[in-house]
């Protein structure tokens, strides 16, 4: 037994249950190792069983660390089965990630059983925040490919270029250097399209704004990267380079406050702060960052109403923007390693 899958079962025991069903793909994988794909985990201080079909048997049973039950016909069926045959009474389920329709049918064969089947929040995605050494390291290689790719644009990026254009490329390039499935889809805004935080890219030229903007992440065995970065062909405008200016202080300020003991939503405070008295506020609408790690988006989310507290371990972003409708908009974002007496930013620093 792994000491991720222990300590699972450690929180789970706490709680009562012996036994904790997971359907979350990203949280089989965590705990596996195995690539996410779809299935059930059980774990249990008796046996460790991965449920799934015939596509993923041979892979699945690389993985020595637990048995393989194959269903073909109704894995509902299978998984009572076995958790019969285990003898066990009370089992939790992952509340987010089981849709009502298999929740209905297993609490439907539980109740007949009287096997006590229960809902769950965050058992895994807790253990998840805190990365390890291996971990970490994963998470610095997705971030060598991301700022790689940023040198990389800055060297092909032209005038007659169109965002999907470039979105393209940058799509090739993070495949051929890292995982094959990227992080997330990059965004790719040039001009006012860059006041759209998540604008999607269109047949918009470079050569109707030499400002454009950059959001995209790396995958490195499982792992992401998530880095936006702001570029301006030649010099910017004063206006432009004020607003920018800004930003940059904003997140410089904040992951100044980053260490083990901060409560999450001083971090997002110290940014906001300083962003509302340079007279942007209102055109900072969003959470100043989230965590990050085998998903894009993880615990703790960096906003104003967040009360949980840093710890060591933790890998976040920080990424403040000010977005002028119309206009322009500007957002620069680092990942950042909490440590005891300090943030530790991963991510290097690039800017115009």
């Amino acid at each position: 037994m792994n000491k991720k899958i222990n300590n699972c079962l450690e929180k789970i025991e706490k709680k009562g249950f012996q036994a904790l069903l997971i359907s979350n793909p990203t949280n089989i994988s965590y705990l596996s190792n195995f690539r996410k794909a779809d299935g059930y985990l059980l774990i249990s201080r008796n046996a460790i069983i991965y449920f799934t079909n015939f596509i993923y048997a041979q892979e699945a049973r690389r993985i020595k660390n637990w048995r393989i039950k194959l269903s073909n016909t109704n894995i509902f069926d299978t998984v009572v089965k076995e958790i019969f045959k285990l003898k066990l009474k009370s089992i939790c389920f992952e509340a987010k990630h089981l849709s009502y329709l298999e929740y209905k049918k297993l609490k439907e064969i539980h109740l007949k059983r009287r096997i006590k089947f229960s809902p769950v929040r965050d058992i895994v995605e807790g253990l998840r925040t805190i990365k390890d050494k291996k971990e970490i390291s994963f998470l610095k290689n997705a971030i060598d490919v991301t700022l790689e790719a940023f040198t990389f644009i800055d060297e092909i990026a032209n005038d007659n270029m169109s965002e999907k254009d470039l979105y393209i490329e940058i799509e090739r390039f993070l495949k051929i250097k890292s995982d094959n499935e990227l992080a997330f889809l990059p965004i790719v805004a040039f001009g006012k399209n860059t006041a759209f935080p998540h604008h999607l890219p269109s047949q918009v030229k470079l050569s109707k704004s030499k400002l454009f903007l950059i959001d995209l992440g790396a995958r490195h065995c499982g792992y992401c990267a998530d880095l936006t970065r702001v570029f301006f062909l030649g010099k910017m405008p004063t206006y432009l380079k004020k607003v920018y200016d800004v930003v940059k202080k904003a997140k410089d300020l904040a992951i100044k406050k980053i260490r083990e003991g901060v409560r999450v939503k001083d971090v997002d405070k110290a940014a906001r702060a300083f962003i509302e008295k340079k007279g942007f506020g209102k055109y900072f609408g969003h959470g100043l960052g989230h965590g990050i790690g085998m998903s894009v988006h993880e615990e703790p989310y960096i906003n104003y109403k967040n009360d949980n507290i840093l710890k060591e371990g933790m890998v976040v972003t920080i990424e403040p923007a000010i977005y002028l409708p119309g206009r322009f908009g500007i957002r620069i974002e680092d990942m950042v390693l909490v440590k005891s007496k300090r943030g530790e930013i991963l991510s290097g620093y690039i800017h115009q």
